[in-house]
């Protein structure tokens, strides 16, 4: 049976979803799609370009904010969508951070961050950058953190935690957008 690059990237996400990143290999890949490893290189040269394009994927759900929202709302849109599609998938925050690492994802929302808070905030580009820095990095952070979390209650590893993970990520949130806007009104004809 012939698997395409979508086959692939949906059992990758799957073996995600049911176990954990540490579970998945480019064996257990080709044995849950039921071929031999080296199929899987037709479509992804290494472990690490499968990795990058699964980032991409789960970060292309993120959904487009309405352009009638203001600025400021479009970014919380982003990162809001961005969280959540990253605790859909358990591990998921480690894969985006290691693909962005490597240098092998577009950062594709992270352009789309700056490019709100450039074109709509009138912010400079290096201040937009640094916005959606600070957004990624909060996002991406504290989902780590939520989805370890998550996966050591699992395991019985430790307790059930009193972290108020959705509140700290609006906190956090908030803040991050009031300098953003801050910056934007004192800009010249901010």
């Amino acid at each position: 049976m012939s698997n395409n690059r979508a086959d692939v990237l949906r059992a990758a996400r799957d073996i995600l979803t049911e176990h954990s990143l540490a579970d998945l290999s480019m064996r257990r890949l080709a044995s849950d799609l039921g071929v031999r490893p080296n199929a899987l290189y037709w479509h992804f040269p290494n472990k690490q370009t499968l990795l990058a394009a699964l980032s991409d994927a789960i970060l292309g759900e993120v959904a487009t904010p309405p352009d009638a929202l203001p600025w400021d709302e479009r970014l919380a849109f982003l990162a809001t969508g961005m969280r959540g599609a990253l605790l859909s998938v358990p591990d998921s925050a480690e894969v985006v951070s290691s693909s962005w690492a490597s240098g092998l994802s577009p950062k594709t929302i992270a352009h789309d961050l700056a490019d709100v808070a450039a074109t709509g905030g009138g912010l400079s580009d290096r201040d937009a950058h640094a916005v959606a820095t600070a957004i990624c990095q909060l996002v991406i952070g504290l989902t780590i953190e939520e989805q370890t979390r998550a996966q050591m209650e699992r395991m019985q590893v430790t307790g059930p935690s009193d972290r108020d993970f959705t509140g700290e990520f609006a906190d956090g949130l908030s803040v991050i957008l009031d300098g953003a806007r801050t910056r934007a009104d004192t800009r010249p004809g901010g």
